[in-house]
């Protein structure tokens, strides 16, 4: 019911207020990778440019450690956010700082330890054998600290803090910048410097978003989950486990791309090859944060059982996608702008780095909608599609890459190309077979499904005095159609009244010419309402403890608040992602 009644503009809007921030996240981290690439081109030469990218796939490990350990754990708690269960939310958080603490550790002393090996097992090019060396050492001793502050960013942003975030991460940003240019610039210390100015940013990131975490208004603290931390391990593991092997598999096809590139094109076409992977990474900029949207906003849409509100966040997430890659592929069609950024300012180098980036830019926009969408079937509980698809993009992009190499006349970097366009070709294929195979409804698209066995009401509301009454009349019908006890019907449509007249009343500003939204969900469990709008800060909860204070005296306000925080005491209210955001659940055992 009241689904035709639903508009995008509290979606949007969460989406719009954490991807940015998410966005200038991952940029300021990505680009502080990136500028060690830059720094040691000028300074140390384009052969440094290469040692670096030869170890990548092993700092790739360290990434998908902290993937494996802190997505999955982040989008259950997010879900658990939605859902209003505070203990759940702690014992994940617990587990997951623990886990990182000992596995990272553990992951980076076996790498430090080992990375002469790693190298000599990398590489066939001697002449960039110490270069490498001494990057992954260094790099591996303080890998652990890569994994605890992108968990902590992760809990951070999910908390409804994705801008304190992007403060931390962009001065952590700053610190590496300072750093790269004293130790790789000044000391002369080569790649050395450039992975102890990486390690600073990290540590800087983890003080200061510790900060947050000590916070009353922080939804994380440490309880010790007991003999449930097994179990929260393995489940957190197993959310984790899809995008943990998307970027696992990133790694093996870097990997595997450097041995290809280097067997048929050589040092020089290593080099080109190393620009184009850092235009790729610098794509996952934009990837990865709406990715990281999706799974905040959108697991508190699947903890709210809002599946309308996921749809539309779905939809929004690939428009937006598309938008920020192509502003990347516009930079690298700029003649000569890219080999410059990377030392290399004049000779045929140049031209031909300026055509094989005009080659390899036109894969950027299949391969980000294939990411968007593998997020979207996780989502909803497709892991088996999601991981299929992610092993088969690795699998094309490779054997293509290698096929086209093998053919005269025809250049390997159509392969990149040829790769990603047929995987999305075959994904949609797939997923629009499955929506018309399967019982229930899915969008051929996203897989998300079209309708739920729960009753649910979605609405879209106007700041007005006579859509608030018209709402909370569909609302009451709503609910005797799900049959839902009297007793219980009472209540909630009392406290929708209240906060809804609330809301109409004091939001201020220019979102009055918008509209704020209203969801309900009844099921076996009870009955689930969440209200969202996007005026500014207020807590229905405090101003009705609040009132118990001041009964009796002039100007006494809220006594309608203290009414529904006494009628319901399972009642939450988080700001987030620049909205309020209010959670009731009513339980009751029978139906009318």
């Amino acid at each position: 019911m009241g689904e035709h009644k639903r508009n995008t503009f509290i979606v949007s809007k969460a989406l719009m207020n954490f991807v940015f921030a998410a966005v200038l996240t991952a940029a300021a981290t990505q680009l502080a990778h990136t500028a060690d690439s830059m720094i040691v081109g000028h300074t140390v030469g384009p052969d440094a440019v290469s040692a670096i990218n030869l170890v990548l796939p092993f700092v790739e490990v360290l990434n998908c450690m902290g993937f494996l350990i802190c997505f999955g754990a982040n989008a259950m708690c997010a879900q658990a956010i939605g859902s209003g269960d505070k203990e759940k939310v702690a014992k994940i958080f617990t587990t997951t700082i623990i886990t990182v603490m000992t596995l990272g550790l553990a992951v980076s002393l076996v790498i430090s330890i080992y990375s002469w090996e790693i190298v000599d097992y990398l590489s066939d090019q001697p002449r960039l054998d110490q270069m490498a060396y001494d990057y992954i050492h260094h790099y591996a001793m303080g890998g652990w600290l890569q994994m605890l502050s992108y968990g902590l960013c992760l809990f951070v942003a999910t908390d409804g803090k994705p801008r304190m975030v992007t403060r931390a991460v962009v001065g952590g940003a700053v610190i590496n910048g300072i750093m790269d240019v004293t130790l790789i610039w000044i000391l002369g210390m080569g790649v050395e410097g450039a992975a102890f100015g990486s390690l600073s940013m990290f540590l800087v990131n983890i003080l200061l978003l510790s900060n947050y975490l000590r916070k009353p208004i922080s939804s994380y603290k440490l309880q010790w989950p007991g003999k449930n931390f097994f179990r929260i391990f393995i489940f957190n593991i197993k959310e984790g486990a899809p995008v943990t092997l998307s970027n696992s598999l990133m790694a093996i096809t870097i990997l595997l791309l450097n041995y290809i590139v280097g067997t048929y094109l050589g040092a020089d076409g290593l080099f080109l090859w190393s620009v184009c992977l850092q235009m790729l990474l610098l794509s996952y900029v934009f990837i990865d944060g709406i990715i990281e949207s999706l799974f905040a906003v959108g697991g508190v849409l699947v903890g709210e059982r809002d599946l309308r509100g996921l749809s539309i966040l779905v939809r929004k997430a690939l428009v937006l996608t598309g938008s920020l890659v192509t502003i990347l592929i516009v930079f690298m069609y700029i003649p000569g702008l890219v080999a410059h950024l990377f030392g290399v300012h004049e000779g045929t180098l140049v031209t031909e780095l300026n055509r094989v980036l005009r080659i390899f830019a036109l894969m950027l926009i299949p391969f980000a909608t294939t990411q968007i969408l593998l997020s979207s079937y996780q989502l909803v509980g497709h892991e088996k599609t999601s991981v299929t698809t992610a092993t088969a993009q690795t699998f094309f992009m490779v054997v293509t890459v290698w096929v086209v190499a093998e053919l005269e006349n025809v250049e390997l970097w159509w392969g990149f190309v040829l790769a990603c366009v047929g995987v999305l070709i075959l994904q949609l294929m797939f997923t629009f077979m499955r929506s018309k195979a399967v019982h229930d409804a899915i969008s051929p698209l996203t897989m998300i499904p079209e309708s739920t066995k729960d009753y649910t009401f979605d609405r879209s509301i106007k700041y007005e005095e006579n859509d608030v009454h018209q709402a909370l009349d569909e609302i009451d019908q709503f609910m005797k159609t799900a049959q839902v006890r009297s007793d219980v019907r009472f209540d909630i449509n009392l406290c929708c009244e209240e906060l809804m007249t609330n809301i109409a009343q004091f939001s201020e500003g220019h979102v009055i010419h918008h509209s704020f939204d209203v969801h309900l969900c009844c099921n076996s469990e009870g009955i689930y309402v969440t209200l969202k709008d996007a005026g500014k800060p207020f807590d229905p909860i405090q101003a009705g403890k609040m009132s118990d204070k001041n009964i009796g005296k002039e100007n006494y306000q809220h006594l309608g608040l203290r009414l529904v925080t006494n009628i319901i005491p399972d009642i939450n209210y988080k700001y987030m992602y620049g909205q309020n955001t209010v959670f009731i659940h009513k339980a009751y055992n029978s139906k009318e």
